[in-house]
């Protein structure tokens, strides 16, 4: 279901709600019509919000798509910006703002455009190679090279934000199950099997909550202070 969707069944829900006098009695009917017209005009302003933000992709694309100097591409990047400020939060969007960056001359800004796409989606030959084409252009060199931290720490950039804190879930629920199955073994000396299944659920579900834990942290820090 769509936010918009959800907006407008919370403001049906709430108008009828409004509707029945009884529950209002105690308002007078000045407050009641101003809680009304409220309710009203709130799924105009979702509709509206909408609209604009849906004009604004359309126009940066076009923009995009007809572009053919470094100016042109930075009035569509600042088309693409709009909508970032505006709060919209999507791979596909910081894709397209990386590429436009990157045939505007700003490799800074293109390299931070596919980094964000990369928290939001992971790592993909779209963004490698949108990256690759960034610092090229910024060192001056026909060809670059990702940095080794991409491969020392492939599970950072490969997987998504939302995937990475479903691990580091899994994980803290795998070392709970290793430290229950612990207690059992006190309970039950001669279990050999019991013990290594704790010793084995607790180190690595530790280690899959700490790695990808941190992982998580790193990516809402550097979301924090873009």
């Amino acid at each position: 279901m769509r936010v918009s969707d959800f907006r407008f069944q919370i403001s049906d829900f709430a108008s009828t709600f409004l509707r029945k006098r009884r529950y209002f009695s105690a308002l007078s009917p000045i407050t009641y019509y101003l809680l009304l017209i409220t309710y009203s005009l709130f799924p105009l302003a979702a509709h509206a919000d909408t609209v604009t933000r849906q004009f604004l992709w359309e126009q940066a694309n076009a923009q995009a798509a007809s572009a053919a100097t470094p100016e042109d591409y930075a009035k569509a990047a600042a088309t693409y910006e709009r909508l970032v400020a505006d709060g919209v939060v999507d791979a596909g969007l910081f894709v397209n703002l990386g590429n436009v960056w990157v045939l505007a001359g700003e490799s800074v800004k293109a390299t931070a455009a596919f980094a964000r796409a990369e928290r939001y989606r992971g790592s993909s030959p779209e963004t490698r190679q949108g990256m690759l084409a960034a610092m090229a252009r910024q060192t001056g060199r026909a060809q670059a090279d990702l940095p080794w931290s991409r491969t020392a720490f492939f599970w950072h950039y490969s997987l998504p934000c939302n995937a990475r804190a479903t691990v580091a879930l899994y994980g803290w629920a795998l070392f709970w199950a290793g430290v229950f199955m612990r207690l059992l073994r006190r309970e039950r000396k001669r279990h050999g099997a019991l013990h290594s299944l704790s010793e084995t659920g607790m180190v690595i579900g530790g280690l899959m909550t700490l790695v990808f834990a941190v992982s998580v942290a790193v990516t809402v820090l550097q979301e924090v202070v873009k």
